[in-house]
């Protein structure tokens, strides 16, 4: 039996990571997080939720490592913890094109 290609903790760790974007919302969140960090409320805001659904997004996605966040006074900011997850999303712009 041939040995796989890719290591084993390797595949693990691109599964947590797919996992957590397997949500158009949150893939929705990173897409916003392209660019700059963003407070929660600015990222509730702009995508039409409820603080509650953004925050519960926010921590699956900081588990997962995507994000990372810091607190300055009484806000929370978060950001790509890792940009070269935005390689995955420009992935799915091009395999999953817009239309019908």
């Amino acid at each position: 039996m041939s040995k796989p290609s890719i290591d084993p903790r390797i595949l693990e760790r691109a599964a947590k990571t797919l996992k957590a974007l397997a949500h158009p919302d949150r893939l929705r969140i990173v897409e916003e997080l392209r660019s700059r960090e963003r407070a929660v409320g600015e990222l509730t805001e702009k995508l039409g939720l409820a603080q509650a659904i953004v925050s519960k997004h926010l921590a699956q996605l900081k588990r997962a490592g995507v994000l990372e966040s810091r607190t300055d006074a009484n806000f929370r900011y978060y950001s790509l913890a890792n940009p070269r997850v935005m390689e995955i999303l420009n992935c799915i712009k091009k395999s999953c094109p817009g239309g019908k």
